[in-house]
């Protein structure tokens, strides 16, 4: 006998397309079974996977994909160049090779102390540091238990969406970075490795979803998925925090 829903999977998928169309940020799989009293999140995503076959079968120019821990309605790759020649977005910029060094090391190591960063770069990264968080690509997610209890930076879930990554586990694993580093190529290989991503980071303000972060760090490990209130960026930063970028000089962003 067939299970008796209050609400057909016909018009439940109807909702999952809706709520994904109208909205500007990923949906968490939680966020969309919470609409219903009898579905789970393996219905959720059967939902989606249906929906992505109909787009395909269709010839549609978008699609349903999983980005920073949720589901979001994108464009597809093939029309990236279209898209481009008609926005000309002004204020799309890209990182400066500083940038994504830095950024490609706490991606992968961390959490992990701007001295730290400062060691592998072999500059100081203050100022670089800085841009990242006014960008929302790095957060404080706590301190360290070494001498002074320096800042942990880690990403957010900004750097996740400009990225197109569905978690840190997209990443390439630790053990292939260190690899790298032991190789002497490092700040080449780093580079390409976000570079080929194509990052282009908007510079207008988007709306938190959550509080900010948290000094407690159990578990966290770049391979641990970020929730929607763990990968959020800290907005306001305290004095301690603003005298650490003003340390020494730092090279041109």
């Amino acid at each position: 006998m067939s299970k008796d829903y209050s609400i057909k999977p016909a018009e439940a998928r109807a909702i999952v397309e809706a709520v994904l169309l109208t909205a500007t940020d990923p949906i968490s799989s939680s966020r969309l079974v919470a609409l219903f009293d009898d579905y789970n999140g393996r219905d959720v995503r059967v939902f989606v996977d249906e929906l992505n076959k109909e787009y395909s079968q269709g010839g549609r120019s978008f699609s349903i994909i999983e980005i920073g821990g949720g589901f979001q309605i994108a464009t597809r790759e093939d029309f990236g160049p279209w898209l481009r020649k008609f926005h000309n977005n002004p204020n799309e910029i890209r990182l400066s090779q500083a940038a994504l060094e830095s950024l490609a090391i706490v991606a992968f190591k961390q959490p992990i102390t701007r001295i730290e960063i400062d060691a592998i770069r072999g500059v100081n990264s203050g100022g670089v540091m800085q841009t990242l968080m006014e960008l929302k690509m790095v957060r404080i997610v706590g301190r360290s238990e070494g001498v002074g209890k320096p800042m942990l930076f880690g990403t957010t879930r900004d750097f996740l969406l400009h990225f197109g990554l569905k978690s840190l586990v997209d990443l390439p694993k630790a053990k292939e970075l260190d690899d790298l580093l032991a190789s002497g190529e490092d700040k080449a290989e780093l580079r390409r490795h976000l570079a080929d991503l194509e990052v282009q980071v908007e510079t207008n303000d988007q709306a938190d979803v959550g509080q900010g972060s948290s000094a407690n760090l159990g578990g966290f490990s770049s391979e641990d998925s970020l929730s929607e209130n763990s990968s959020l960026p800290v907005e306001n930063i305290d004095v301690e925090a603003d005298s650490t970028f003003k340390e020494a000089p730092d090279e041109d962003l």
